[in-house]
């Protein structure tokens, strides 16, 4: 009885395991419930305008794998609570693509709140393949961005602003389990000295970025903008469980003092990594992986930040106005503050070699080695900080410094080398 109890808990563990995708840095995302309220199916790009300009709140609108041209075309959505997916529920088999034309900068334009985009392709927007503001007549809320892979936008591939300062603002919402990437095709169309990065907010109260995996944001001339930005007076941001692989700069709350700032706000178990050598090549190279510029009360705990080459640094504050809680990250280079910023520095550890992760150049910053310095050495923070790590998994009372909690092997006999030869048929 005993070793079939075993067993079973052996075949669920690995059954669990195979979920992963190979190669994968974090755990998977759970699929959306179906939908519960009227939906309607479209095949083409007309078919989708109709829809869209035609829907009630709570309405769904399922689009049937395909390619959808919509150039010359934005799907303006303002409609509250309406909910656009693939039907399919394969991001890659739904594309919504811009062809670079210039008549319309965006895709998507969202202006209402509780709006669902999830499991589609965006692609080649001249601007920005998904917008989203408030409107004149106050804020909007409940955005949710789930499951998309959005590819080479012309500028930043998610922009959130208000229609003024302090006016239209858009709260409380969130992206997660998304691809958003700059490739080396989409490249070339970037324009106006590399005005471009991965999810840019202005005015910004209350997000969720979490679980995304965000790449390839740089030009061979011009800086981009980050990875993850949140800065002009966005608030409460929380940034978690990401991998950011291969930007000019990588999470930034804030970008200089006063109305350029952030207030409060989290970033924890994230993986920044940056290894590609036409990056640091290229006119700015690696400028950093965590900025707070400008960033009051911003929490920094568990992060791991690693560079085959050095930046200016992993993690920088910077600016009177930046005051930062920075504990338990794990960077490869320097941590640097400057201009009057007030960071409290708890247990970091700069200097990391490679050697201690599994793949930089693939982003996966996960622990190899049990006997590392990381392991069992980090300060245990106050319940409801950072209690798990980028995988999901629960930190322990002598928790690892930076993102991964490596904790103890699953098993002792082989199982993460590839080797089953120490493994019995029965259990004593």
């Amino acid at each position: 009885m005993r070793a079939k109890q075993y067993m079973a808990v052996a075949v669920l563990v690995v059954a669990q395991l195979l979920l992963v995708p190979p190669g994968s840095a974090q755990a998977p995302c759970p699929a959306l419930p179906p939908a519960a309220g009227p939906t309607t199916s479209v095949s083409t790009p007309a078919q989708l305008e109709a829809a869209v300009n035609g829907a009630a709140a709570g309405d769904t609108i399922l689009l049937q794998d395909g390619f959808y041209d919509l150039s010359g075309v934005v799907i303006w959505i303002d409609t509250p609570n309406l909910t656009l997916r693939s039907a399919s529920g394969n991001r890659e088999a739904v594309v919504l693509d811009g062809d670079y034309d210039a008549s319309f900068g965006e895709l998507l334009s969202i202006h209402a709140s509780g709006v669902t985009i999830a499991d589609l392709t965006l692609q080649r927007a001249y601007n920005h393949p998904i917008h989203i503001t408030g409107t004149a007549s106050g804020p909007i809320s409940g955005i949710l961005l789930h499951n998309l892979h959005i590819i080479d936008p012309g500028q930043q591939a998610v922009k959130v602003n208000p229609i003024s300062t302090g006016v239209g603002t858009v709260d409380d919402s969130t992206i997660e389990c998304s691809l958003i990437e700059l490739t080396r095709s989409g490249r070339p169309h970037i324009r106006d000295n590399c005005y471009t990065g991965g999810i840019d907010a202005h005015d910004a109260t209350g997000w969720r970025v979490w679980r995304n995996r965000i790449q390839g944001f740089w030009c061979a001339s011009g800086l981009s903008e980050h990875g993850i930005h949140f800065w002009r007076q966005s608030q409460d941001t929380i940034v978690e469980d990401n991998v950011v692989l291969d930007c000019a700069r990588g999470i930034g709350f804030g970008l200089g003092e006063g109305a350029e700032g952030h207030s409060g706000g989290i970033i924890r178990n994230n993986f920044v990594a940056a290894a590609d050598t036409d990056l640091f090549d290229s006119e700015y190279g690696f400028d950093g992986g965590i900025a707070l510029w400008g960033a009051g009360g911003a929490q920094v705990y568990h992060n791991t930040v690693a560079a085959t080459q050095a930046p200016f640094a992993s993690i920088e504050w910077r600016f009177a106005s930046t005051t930062a809680e920075i504990a338990n990250n794990l960077v490869t280079h320097s941590m640097v503050g400057r201009n009057g910023a007030t960071a409290n520095l708890t247990t970091n550890i700069v200097g990391a070699p490679a050697s201690w992760f599994a793949s930089i150049a693939n982003g996966d910053l996960h622990l190899v080695d049990p006997g590392s310095a990381p392991v069992n050495a980090a300060t245990p923070l106050a319940a409801g900080l950072c209690d798990s790590d980028i995988d999901g998994e629960i930190r322990d009372s002598a928790p690892d410094i930076g993102a991964d909690e490596l904790g103890e092997p699953l098993f002792v006999d082989g199982f993460e080398s590839g080797t089953t030869a120490a493994w019995s048929v029965t259990v004593p």
